[in-house]
């Protein structure tokens, strides 16, 4: 598959975007599937390469969507190019030490942000966590998973999300989105006076939304950390500093530079470094 990226259009996506449409469950795996989905999670085929293969064998090329739980929440697969749903369906532990560590400590009502959250793999199990009290801020460039993350939180009768269809940036303005390797969940965005994507910063939508603490954030928006969270982690009043943070890492053992430096100033501890991702806490133990 080509590494290439191409820019695209809101329309493009839209098409796609969830409608009407049944109910969950009315697209849950048969006794064949749940075999497929059984076996593949039990072998190296649920890994690489393999994956996206492997899950188009289990949908049976028929086009329609899978219903399936995964950390007690309710997603609907759509079979779209994405990388996300190949985790959500073929690994129950797809990113598990990341959101555990976002999610253990976590009180009722706790709140947390998630840049870049795509279908809502840790926005729905977060905001199970937080409970009715809690609130989880959403926040997504791409208008197609700003939809079906909407669509996965009803089905999963989680109504403490609050979902921003936008980019983040240190300013306000537009952009345009590209897509890489086909994949809707490699989207990145660029900045251009006349894209279609509205860009607003992290603070203008925390104030929006009138948060006052932040016990996790975590973030993944192609390459976009630095101008979006920087700003936010040096302006922020020390009550709303996120008392973890999930990022992710552009090298194994290296963080994206303005953010490594933000967090050194404001008493951030590396706690570990996954498979993906960097762990942050603030005033943790940093990790040998």
């Amino acid at each position: 598959m080509s590494d290439e990226t191409r820019p695209i259009a809101v329309e493009e996506y839209m098409q796609l975007a969830p409608g009407s449409e049944p109910s969950w469950g009315q697209f849950a795996p048969n006794v064949l599937q749940r075999l497929l989905i059984s076996m593949v999670r039990n072998s190296p085929l649920r890994r690489g390469l393999f994956r996206r293969t492997m899950t188009r064998l289990i949908k049976g090329f028929s086009g329609k969507p899978l219903d399936v739980e995964f950390r007690n929440c309710a997603f609907r697969l759509r079979g779209q190019n994405n990388l996300i749903e190949y985790g959500i369906l073929l690994s129950p532990d797809y990113n598990a030490a990341d959101i555990d560590f976002l999610i253990d400590g976590a009180p009722d009502g706790a709140s947390f942000v998630d840049v870049g959250s795509n279908i809502g793999l840790y926005s729905l199990p977060l905001a199970r966590k937080a409970g009715d009290a809690g609130t989880v801020l959403a926040i997504d460039a791409n208008p197609l998973m700003a939809s079906q993350l909407r669509s996965n939180a009803e089905h999963s009768n989680l109504n403490n999300i609050r979902m921003f269809a936008c980019g983040v940036s240190d300013t306000e303005g537009a952009a345009r989105l590209t897509v890489r390797k086909n994949d809707v969940a490699i989207v990145a965005m660029e900045e251009a006076e006349d894209g279609d994507i509205p860009i607003r910063t992290l603070a203008s939508i925390v104030s929006e939304t009138g948060l006052t603490s932040i016990c996790g954030l975590k973030i993944d928006i192609e390459g976009h950390e630095d101008r979006a969270l920087v700003p936010f982690l040096d302006s922020a009043p020390t009550s709303l500093l996120p008392k973890k943070i999930v990022i992710e890492h552009p090298l194994p053992d290296e963080d994206y530079s303005g953010c490594a430096a933000a967090f050194e100033r404001h008493g951030y501890r590396l706690t570990a470094r996954t498979r993906n991702n960097s762990l942050y806490e603030l005033g943790g133990d940093e990790t040998d």
